[in-house]
């Protein structure tokens, strides 16, 4: 089971809804809100896009014992915004990191479910710990990138990590993916600040030397969490990248990514200083 039980998770949707607010989650088919959500309102984008996460992790887990339950590709909507309108693209960092948890799940469920309810595990228990919106949507980032680390192979996350980014909307082409993608975790608030600098490529790789500062998902201070940055490239190129020479700064951290190639995929969901 998805959590610790239905019930757990069925909780978390009450204390995340209100009364009465200005956004719903509901089916991107039909317009209307799937059970455990019929009905609920919650107060802003960012807490409904929570309650999607939830409520997918919630029918998955009763698609194990009744596969008859309907699949619900899941929006947030404003009210008055008609059943049709697609969603745009996440206006803040909550919004952002579940949406890319959402299709995260979506995606380990067909294959992977001890890992998603690991993550799920962690999402729940630090929901019971804390009360700021942003670290606990960053620790389901976090909680995700080592659950992926940890218990599947480089070829398996890179496999996973694909899925996912195919499940997100298509960026705009753009010449320089990887400037592209750390611009879009900027305007999340992942990042305050990077730079690219070219480093010398080894053969068939095109390698780059990125610095993030204020990069917010973090396990300590060896370990960081590049799944967002994975994520962002894949959306942008579909091919895994390489992700090596980790080094912590000041104020973040610094990495090579090599974005094309024939050398293998590395450091797809944490990257890790040497020695």
């Amino acid at each position: 089971m998805v959590g610790r039980t239905l019930s757990d998770i069925r909780a978390r949707l009450e204390e995340l809804s209100v009364a009465v607010g200005p956004y719903r989650v509901v089916s991107a088919k039909t317009g209307d809100g799937p059970f455990p959500v019929t009905g609920l309102q919650f107060p802003d984008r960012g807490t409904a896009a929570e309650a999607a996460t939830v409520v997918s992790a919630y029918r998955r887990a009763l698609r194990r014992y009744d596969p008859r339950v309907a699949v619900h590709g899941l929006v947030v909507t404003e009210a008055g915004v008609g059943s049709g309108t697609s969603p745009g693209p996440p206006e803040t960092l909550p919004e952002y990191c579940h949406t890319v948890a959402g299709a995260l799940f979506e995606t380990l469920s067909d294959r992977h479910g001890p890992v998603e309810r690991t993550v799920m595990d962690a999402y729940l228990a630090a929901a019971e710990e804390t009360t700021d919106r942003e670290r606990l949507c960053l620790t389901m980032l976090e909680r995700s990138a080592d659950a992926l680390d940890a218990r599947l192979t480089t070829s398996e996350q890179a496999t996973v990590l694909a899925t996912t980014a195919g499940r997100l909307p298509s960026p705009d082409a753009d010449a320089e993916p990887l400037a592209d993608a750390l611009r879009s975790l900027r305007a999340t608030g992942l990042l305050s600040a990077y730079t690219i600098e070219p480093t010398p490529a080894g053969p068939g790789r095109r390698t780059q030397r990125v610095t993030v500062e204020g990069y917010r998902p973090s396990l300590s201070a060896e370990r960081c969490p590049v799944l967002p940055v994975v994520v962002e490239l894949l959306r942008r190129t579909a091919v895994a990248p390489r992700i090596t020479d980790l080094t912590r700064t000041a104020d973040g951290w610094t990495f090579v990514v090599a974005t094309a190639g024939d050398a293998p995929a590395a450091g797809l969901s944490v990257a890790a200083t040497q020695g």
